[in-house]
């Protein structure tokens, strides 16, 4: 997921399933507040539980 894409979820309750540093699938629902780059990590999704990086995203969608 690139941050243009990931900017459309700013304010939004979403469900995120992504990837964690072993490769196992985890499926969190989270209050986004910022979309954020940090050098040499990458863009990153900040929400009110956790921080994902957007590279190990594999689905997003509105729960509203």
């Amino acid at each position: 997921m690139m941050i243009p894409e990931a900017k459309q979820y700013l304010g939004r309750n979403v469900s995120v399933t992504f990837r964690d540093r072993h490769g196992d699938l985890h499926t969190k629902t989270l209050h986004v507040h910022e979309v954020s780059f940090v050098p040499m990590y990458g863009g990153c999704l900040v929400g009110d539980i956790e921080d994902i990086w957007l590279d190990r995203v594999t689905s997003i969608s509105a729960v509203d």
